[in-house]
């Protein structure tokens, strides 16, 4: 039986005959395939979370599930829903009260107070509003508990991303800065202080950022990252800090934690944290100072063990001097600062990083490409990489979709690529080669792509801010 209630099942048996003994009523809760998940004892008989929808009173659960509000029949024998009902003559019910489970903005099941008895019966007549009121808090408990699991679950897979993560593509290469970034990450990487990581947009801040917490001492507990640049400014307080139910109009009933407090004990990273609005900036001081949040809407200090990891292509001591970005905030971040180089000056690494990227993508598309040819790797070295590594990802995934033979040749190279090269046909400036390759991901990475979520889920991506993917979108008419 494929159905959300059932992760949580062990929670809502002792529920329901709590609750039924509360209210003096039998409760069930069915899913949308009407199967029972869990009941109180006057439903014993019925075999519950057995394959297969129930046989009784289908028609009352399936006018909840398809109006998606709640429902009250205070006399089944006479009800025109349960008429046509096939079972009608020996049902047991006399009375039901039914409410929609709403999760991630869909209907996942049904709560279900009935009475089979004369007195149940008298008690859902009476108290029917109130029954209604209750029932709307026990499913936001439900949603609350089903809420807890998807966040223990994003945090595992978010733990699970770091492990091994000696073999990550950042940590590949033996030019000099390369050299240099291992280093420094080796000697601080156990430390607790704060990292701020700068450098070009496509550098692989993020990957280094992941190996320091896979080998810090908290690298068993989550990795918690924050796009600052992708999220407006109204909404990043609730977003770093959370909120009480009812903080605000859009509020979830249940409230929310936030990031800083999920990432507690363990790693959290703000990305494009030069993105931060003045406000946004005051805020995020203040925890770094006193290390305690305060949800949205709340009064109780909560402290909070966290290690700050930071990275920004953006010129933060420039914006200091510009009024943009706060000195003191500045110097919080910055404790160890790192910069990672460009692709252009790390030459001898992009064969590497190209041969690394080869591999993987052979065994995930199940080719077998053996390499690059000398002419064609002398072409991807002589290349500026304005993408950096992110750019030579995406074009060995390229490659490796279209490329027919073994080997990977110069005339495979696209021409923004391959340039002055003579075999090309043309010759481009700089910036037409960074143009059209540009237009080229754009145009690739846009098809389908029709909601605001959508892009800004593929802004964050290419590690740049939505205001700068939509001017770009409309630079290139796309």
């Amino acid at each position: 039986m494929d159905s959300e209630l059932l992760m949580i099942r062990s929670f809502l048996d002792p529920c329901v005959h709590i609750i039924s003994s509360l209210i003096e009523t039998q409760v069930s809760i069915v899913d949308v395939k009407l199967n029972r998940i869990c009941a109180s004892v006057g439903y014993e008989s019925q075999s519950l979370g057995r394959q297969g929808p129930i046989a009784h009173h289908v028609g009352f659960h399936k006018k909840v599930l398809e109006t998606g509000q709640a429902q009250i029949e205070l006399d089944i024998c006479s009800s025109e829903i349960c008429q046509n009902c096939p079972t009608l003559s020996n049902c047991f019910n006399l009375a039901m009260i039914g409410y929609p489970i709403y999760f991630q903005g869909e209907i996942i099941g049904v709560i279900i107070v009935s009475a089979h008895s004369k007195r149940e019966q008298d008690n859902i007549v009476k108290y029917q509003n109130k029954l209604l009121s209750f029932l709307e808090y026990i499913s936001l408990l439900i949603v609350s508990q089903l809420d807890s699991i998807a966040q223990v679950n994003r945090l595992e897979e978010q733990v699970s991303n770091v492990i091994d993560m000696d073999r990550s593509y950042t940590m590949i290469g033996n030019s000099p800065k390369m050299l240099a970034c291992y280093q420094l990450a080796e000697r601080v990487a156990t430390s607790d202080s704060t990292i701020l990581i700068t450098g070009e947009s496509g550098t692989g801040k993020e990957e280094m950022v992941k190996y320091f917490h896979s080998k810090s001492r908290r690298a068993g507990k989550p990795m918690i990252a924050i796009n600052c640049g992708a999220i407006p400014d109204t909404l990043i307080e609730s977003e770093l800090f959370g909120y009480e139910g009812g903080s605000f109009t859009s509020a979830k009933k249940s409230g929310a934690i936030g990031k800083i407090e999920l990432a507690d004990q363990g790693t959290l990273f703000l990305d494009e944290v030069g993105e931060l609005s003045l406000s946004a900036q005051t805020k995020l001081l203040r925890f770094l100072q006193e290390r305690v949040i305060e949800r949205v809407g709340g009064s109780k200090s909560i402290p909070v063990d966290v290690r700050i990891l930071c990275a920004t292509n953006r010129d933060l001591k420039q914006m200091v001097e510009e009024n943009k970005f706060r000195e003191d905030l500045y110097y919080r971040l910055n404790v160890i600062p790192m910069e990672m180089p460009p692709l252009r000056e790390r030459e001898r690494d992009t064969i590497l990083l190209a041969n690394h990227f080869l591999n993987y993508y052979n065994q995930k598309m199940d080719r077998n490409i053996v390499g690059f040819t000398p002419n064609a790797e002398a072409m991807l070295q002589a290349y500026s990489w304005p993408g950096n590594v992110r750019e030579l990802r995406n074009l060995v995934e390229y490659l490796v979709n279209i490329v027919q033979g073994k080997f990977i040749t110069d005339m495979d190279i696209p021409p923004h690529i391959a340039g002055n090269n003579e075999n090309s046909g043309t010759q481009y400036t700089l910036k037409e080669l960074v143009r059209n390759y540009e237009r080229s991901i754009l145009e690739k990475r846009i098809s389908g792509l029709d909601t605001h979520e959508n892009k800004l889920a593929l802004a964050a991506e290419l590690g740049i801010s939505p205001a700068t993917l939509y001017r770009k979108l409309a630079s290139y008419n796309l």
